[in-house]
């Protein structure tokens, strides 16, 4: 290991860092590693029923897979999950834009925004049952009501936090109003919606895997309850680690999304 001063600490762009070899890829699979010995010492001392070792959960993993069912469930999931997420991010960042920029408008929608993020998405199940029934589209309806609200708060904030004096420097260079949007306004709320994005994503998860449950008994999320319910724990344990590993995959492609759009953002640490 080695201790590594680009800049003298406190300087602008000082890079303070400690740093291992490979550390971006090596350091999450110590982690993976040290949570499967942790899982693997616990579960030797307690009944399978409890919490099967990580040997039965990779069998069963291998065993669904094989038979088509965990595929089948995985596909009847993503599908809905991106629709509504996609939906959910484009009209969040719309409303998001249109809210923060045209402040009256922002006001009078405001308390509808707060009081739907503040009611739980499964309190309208009811109202989603009778408007989009009991297939894909309440699926979608359940994860676009999880994720939209986070993205309109969040792109909101990003456009009410662009700082006076970027305004004020691109109107005295002669942009127009369109031209200031364009390069100050618009650009500055991209790490907000970024950030929201992510918050979104883990939403959206739940969103998809609560409307599996409660309405289409379809996908990861029936696979769940029906194994759950028969405690055949090693077959839980599959499709829930499979979908931890799509939600890190999204949160993975987002961060290397934002890396490329913002390479010239250097971090402190």
């Amino acid at each position: 290991m080695s201790l590594a001063k680009t800049a003298p600490f406190g300087a602008p762009g000082a890079s303070f860092r400690l740093r291992l070899p490979h550390a971006r890829w090596l350091m999450p699979v110590l982690s993976i590693v040290a949570l499967v010995a942790v899982w693997e010492i616990v579960s030797l001392g307690v009944s399978a029923v409890i919490l099967p070792a990580p040997a039965s959960v990779g069998v069963a993993l291998v065993t669904l897979t094989m038979n088509g069912a965990l595929p089948l469930a995985v596909l009847q999931t993503v599908i809905p999950f991106l629709e509504g997420l996609a939906l959910a991010v484009g009209v969040g960042i719309a409303l998001g834009w249109t809210t923060g920029l045209f402040l009256n408008f922002g006001r009078f929608v405001d308390p509808y925004i707060f009081i739907f993020n503040s009611t739980p998405t499964i309190a309208l199940l009811p109202l989603i049952f009778v408007w989009f029934g009991i297939g894909n589209g309440a699926q979608v309806a359940f994860v676009f009501l999880s994720a939209v609200f986070t993205m309109i708060i969040n792109t909101q904030a990003g456009v009410r936090q662009v700082e006076r004096t970027l305004i004020e420097v691109l109107e005295s260079l002669g942009a127009n109003r369109r031209e200031v949007l364009r390069i100050g306004v618009i650009p500055s709320t991209y790490p907000y919606i970024f950030s929201g994005l992510r918050i979104a994503i883990g939403r959206a998860v739940v969103g998809i895997i609560v409307a599996q449950i409660l309405i289409a008994a379809t996908g990861i999320g029936y696979m769940l309850q029906y194994y759950g319910e028969a405690l055949q724990l090693a077959n839980y344990f599959a499709p829930l680690i499979v979908t931890a590993v799509l939600a890190i995959l999204l949160n993975r492609g987002t961060d290397r999304m934002e890396r490329r759009l913002f390479r010239w953002k250097q971090a402190a640490f």
